[in-house]
């Protein structure tokens, strides 16, 4: 063998490690995509059934969030209700109390005027 068919050897053989490596490589790449996609898959199954969960519990919170609601409209009304309430008998008991001790302090005075 020549030179140049020895030069040609080596050059096909140095191009079959290349070729050998590169697809060794691409291999390698698809295997790690492959358990990269197999992964997302199995953590969005894992992931799913909680944000079912997460959504459901949201819900329950919502339906006693509105309980709430109506227990402070009840308790509101009830408080307007008890403040009219003792608006009516302050007016009611306090007018006469204040007659009755302005007829009580008159009648005093009448009676100390009486007696000197």
């Amino acid at each position: 063998m020549t030179v140049t068919e020895w030069v040609a050897v080596v050059g096909v053989a140095f191009w079959v490690v290349f070729v050998a490596a590169a697809v060794w490589a691409i291999a390698k790449v698809v295997g790690l995509l492959e358990e990269a996609t197999r992964d997302l898959r199995e953590s969005t199954d894992r992931i799913l059934p909680t944000l079912e969960q997460v959504n459901e519990t949201a819900a329950g919170v919502n339906v006693q969030l509105a309980r709430v609601d109506t227990i402070v409209a009840g308790v509101q009304s009830i408080t307007h209700t008890t403040d009219q309430f003792v608006g009516v008998v302050h007016a009611t008991v306090s007018n006469p109390l204040i007659k009755a001790a302005g007829f009580a302090a008159g009648a005093a005075r009448a009676s100390r005027k009486l007696r000197d």
